[in-house]
This record gives C-alpha cells, sequence and structure tokens, in this order.
C-alpha cells in the first residue's frame, strides 16, 4: 500500500503523495510566516531580551545585530525559493517583475497546494520547509502566544492573532481581511459546540479563545460539584471522563458573572 512521501510518516496519503496530516502541517507552516518573521526582525535588531555571551574582549563592540536569525532567514528564502522554482516548473515559471519575498513565496506554494500534493517530491518539500520553519522558531525569543481565529472568509488562509488585540488580519499579502476577534472567537466555539474531549485537551484548546484562564483541575473540580457533566471516556483513553465544549463554554460564563456578582460595590 503506498504511504506518505514525507520522511518517518506512514499514513496513507491524500490525493497525491502527502497524507492529511503531512498536508495541514504544511499549509500551517507556510500560513504561519508573516507574523514569524515580524518577531524575527525583533530578534536580529535585539529589540527582545535575549542575553548572550558575546565571547569577545573587553574591548570590542558587540555586533548590533544577532548572525544566527539572519541565517535562518537566508535559509527560509533559499528553501522556499528553490521549490517555488519547482513547482512553477510545472506552470510558465514564476510570474516576473515581482519581488519574492518570503511571505510571497509562501502564498505562492499554498496557491498550488493542488500541484503540490501530487508532486513525487511533495514529502522532501514539506520536510524541508518544514524544518526551515522551525529554525526560524528557535531564532526567535518567547515569540508570542498567538490563538488560531479560523480561517479568512475571503482566501481560507488561517488567522492567528494576539490574545491582547481586538482584530486580526489576514496576512495574505493579496487580502488583507480584518475581523474582530471575539465575533471569531464565538464562531470557533459554535463549530465545536457539541465536541467531546478530555480536561487537558479543553484546557490547552479553550484558554485562549475564551481569554480566561483555565486548567484541567479547574474542569475537573467543577465537575467533582456536580456543575459540569461528564460524560464516557474514549476507548483509548479509559481514565480519562470526556466534557462537552458548549457546557463548558457556559459554565466559564457563569463563573465570570458570578465573580462579578460577587465584588463589593465600589
Amino acid at each position: 500500500m503506498q504511504v506518505c512521501s514525507a520522511p518517518r510518516c506512514a499514513n496513507p496519503p491524500l490525493n497525491g503523495y502527502l497524507c492529511r496530516r503531512c498536508a495541514k502541517t504544511l499549509m500551517r507552516d507556510l500560513a504561519a510566516l508573516p507574523w514569524l518573521l515580524r518577531d524575527l526582525k525583533v530578534t536580529i535588531s535585539k529589540q527582545d531580551r535575549i542575553s548572550e555571551p558575546s565571547g569577545r574582549s573587553g574591548g570590542e563592540s558587540p555586533l548590533p545585530m544577532r548572525i544566527d536569525p539572519i541565517e535562518a532567514r537566508r535559509d527560509l528564502h533559499a528553501t522556499l525559493a528553490a521549490w517555488a522554482q519547482h513547482i512553477a516548473g510545472k506552470l510558465t515559471g514564476l510570474p516576473p517583475g515581482i519581488v519574492w519575498t518570503e511571505i510571497r513565496l509562501a502564498a505562492f506554494l499554498i496557491g498550488h497546494m493542488r500541484i503540490i500534493l501530487t508532486d513525487f517530491a511533495a514529502g522532501q518539500l514539506a520536510d524541508e520547509i518544514g524544518n526551515a520553519v522551525m529554525r526560524i522558531q528557535r531564532a526567535i525569543d518567547q515569540p508570542p502566544e498567538m490563538i488560531y481565529a479560523g480561517p479568512c472568509d475571503d482566501c481560507e488562509w488561517d488567522l492567528y492573532a494576539h490574545p491582547s488585540r481586538g482584530e486580526v488580519e489576514c496576512r495574505n499579502p493579496d487580502c488583507g481581511a480584518v475581523y474582530d476577534i471575539a465575533a471569531r472567537r464565538d464562531w470557533l466555539l459554535d463549530k465545536v459546540e457539541y465536541q467531546l474531549a478530555t480536561a487537558t485537551e479543553l484546557s490547552k484548546a479553550l484558554a485562549g479563545l475564551l481569554n480566561r484562564d483555565l486548567t484541567a483541575s479547574m474542569i475537573r473540580n467543577y465537575a467533582s460539584r456536580g456543575r459540569l457533566t461528564q460524560h464516557p471516556p474514549h476507548p483509548s483513553k479509559p481514565r480519562e471522563p470526556l466534557y462537552r465544549v458548549g457546557d463548558v463554554r457556559r459554565l466559564i460564563a457563569e463563573v465570570a458573572h458570578e465573580e462579578i456578582r460577587g465584588r463589593p460595590a465600589c
């Protein structure tokens, strides 16, 4: 039986040479580049909080920028450009007259995902791009916690936002649609209203969407006090009961309302 062509993956392929999981990972790697590169600029210019030993004598001045992040970006650009040229070879080549930045190269690859999936080198492409993106991630000091805000309604790029911001902008250079984060949170939560998950899974997935602290122990405590319904566990995790997303969402809203009412009047 044919398997996914990505290294260390034995899943069945999806309409070509990559499995569903590897294809989704490749899409997310490419879609994450706009905000990763923005944070990388901060790291390169030493505007973050990284402290690094210089290894220089007292009379030498430190360099005004970091070399490793620069090399990571150079490697990323070379990787994206090489694979974009490879995929463009199946068409009429890369369109001329365009400055092919990393973001535009990523957009080109995302736009031709169907061709990538049917290319015999799809596994190598996904692996090399994934490694280049991982190197960027490692070069960034304390990258900001981003929340997933669903796909863009216009171009279907994945939206990622800072939890503290009120709006999220699509990072597709040819789109730029802007959405209200609160509305996107509600849309995502409505989509998974009846989804069942363990306390650990819910604490990781919902804390950012609910914009509130939520731990697995909190969920279990609410259940033990009769405020949250437990459902039978999945056979693969017989010791972990399941909880419905919508139930947890409503309970957290109730608790927040109780806290507000319980505050002493000013």
